[in-house]
């Protein structure tokens, strides 16, 4: 019998992997597989004889590794995920549902609140002080997360409604059809937002629910261990998108290669020195 769903995670913090595990289980009562691609080679203690976890060893982007896990995904639908993150009790089963409830194709794309930051009676203080994260088009409309886009907009490559993706669930076969995540970037951000562009250039049907499912840490700048990732985002990948979505060329983009991970580098040389 087929998983239900399988949840796809790019991830160097081992320390935090029982963690995610565990409120992934409060979280999502329907039987999934989790899938790390990480540098490390072996699960912690906890977790080793858990059958429903791949490990799958390598030392590319987070891009790249997310891209190998959707590869390496047989669950009907797919969540991709970052390792800090913290599901809230019972909010995937509630997803679940209401995406079977209200899906007519398996274009359709459920997208759900997060919060990212200190919480606070609110639930988040983001770095801007505010809690637009509760906000739909404040804070997941594209022409709000991604100003930076303004031309693609003018121009018509890019509608300014569209949502991003950094939240989803989505039919796995769907997604590799479209060629999940293009390996050309190296954040997972720019690439969720990228797919999120391609997937409404085909008609994807978007189905928002309205509830914040899950919790992660905020890293601003290069604190912490984010540096690699803010540099590969701001030097990098959003000039890169622009490229893209600046060219009349891209007005259609939509499919690309499911394999395309195999043209990145497999050591990432931002964060590993090898």
């Amino acid at each position: 019998m087929r998983t239900t769903i399988s949840v796809i995670v790019p991830t160097i913090r081992k320390y935090l992997w029982n963690n995610f595990y565990k409120n992934l289980e409060n979280s999502l009562h329907a039987d999934f597989e989790l899938i790390f691609v990480t540098p490390h080679k072996e699960l912690t203690e906890e977790l080793k004889d858990k059958k429903n976890i791949k490990l799958i060893t390598d030392y590319g982007s987070a891009n790249r590794c997310q891209q190998i896990a959707l590869c390496n995904a047989t669950g009907k639908y797919v969540r991709w995920a970052s390792d800090d993150e913290t599901f809230f009790e019972n909010k995937l089963d509630r997803v679940l549902d209401f995406y079977e409830k209200n899906k007519s194709s398996e274009k359709d794309v459920v997208l759900f609140k997060f919060y990212e930051g200190e919480r606070n009676g609110e639930g988040v203080l983001h770095t801007s002080g505010r809690t637009e994260m509760s906000n739909w088009e404040q804070y997941y409309r594209m022409k709000k997360a991604c100003p930076w886009l303004e031309y693609a907009f003018n121009i018509g490559t890019v509608s300014p409604d569209y949502w991003i993706f950094n939240t989803a669930l989505m039919n796995t076969e769907y997604l590799k059809s479209l060629g999940g995540f293009d390996t050309d970037f190296e954040t997972t951000f720019v690439a969720h937002t990228d797919l999120g562009i391609r997937a409404q250039n085909n008609n994807s049907r978007i189905l928002l629910f309205d509830e914040p499912v899950t919790h992660c840490t905020h890293m601003p700048g290069t604190s912490g261990d984010h540096a690699p990732i803010h540099y590969a985002q701001i030097l990098h990948d959003e000039p890169l998108l622009k490229s893209i979505y600046f060219d009349k060329k891209s007005k259609n983009r939509i499919k690309i290669d499911l394999n395309n991970w195999k043209n990145s580098a497999s050591v990432w040389k931002r964060r590993f020195k090898r």
